[in-house]
């Protein structure tokens, strides 16, 4: 509704996410297979999250607007972009930082703190934007913003994250910028 689009046009706009993320994954894949770079992908992903994030967040839509249709598609493309640079970089980095022993459970904690915030970030998220749109009528333009600011601090966590890994792996060579296929 932040950028006076009706229900169906919103719904087509956001579905040009997964067809991004599904579109540059095997591309992605394989450059990492080739040239690697992971934590420099994690780390791009992280910052494409952030700038996607408060786009949503702060940029001045205006309704029926061209210039913010653009904006709005484009960012939720980027945005399936970053969300396909973490995963595709991630899962392969695991076995370099993870002694084969343990790699199961490694995944296995992986997919629980996923799950816990599959969980509780709707439940966050739904408190937020009923707080702060307690006095919005139904069918009423809501407020996003504070949420999506709630969005681009995770990846602004995923960022921190992302750079001390890089940092580590300069320092302890695990491998991580490193092709995932050696020649």
């Amino acid at each position: 509704y932040k950028v006076g689009f009706d229900l169906k046009e919103a719904a087509d706009i956001f579905s040009y996410f997964p067809i991004g993320a599904m579109i540059v994954t095997p591309f992605l894949g394989f450059y990492l297979d080739k040239k690697g770079k992971g934590a420099t992908m994690l780390i791009l992903g992280s910052i494409l999250m952030i700038v996607c994030h408060l786009v949503f967040a702060l940029y001045p839509f205006v309704s029926g607007s061209t210039s913010s249709t653009v904006v709005a598609v484009g960012a939720i493309i980027l945005l399936g972009i970053s969300f396909s640079l973490v995963p595709a970089t991630l899962w392969p980095s695991v076995p370099k930082l993870i002694d084969n022993k343990v790699l199961g459970s490694a995944y296995s904690a992986i997919f629980w703190i996923q799950n816990i915030g599959l969980m509780t970030v709707p439940i966050i998220i739904g408190a937020i934007l009923d707080s702060v749109n307690k006095d919005v009528p139904a069918g009423q333009t809501k407020d996003y913003t504070l949420a999506m600011l709630v969005f681009a601090s995770f990846g602004v966590v995923a960022f921190l994250l992302s750079t001390f890994l890089k940092a580590v792996d300069k320092k302890k060579g695990y491998g991580l910028e490193l092709p995932n296929i050696k020649n």
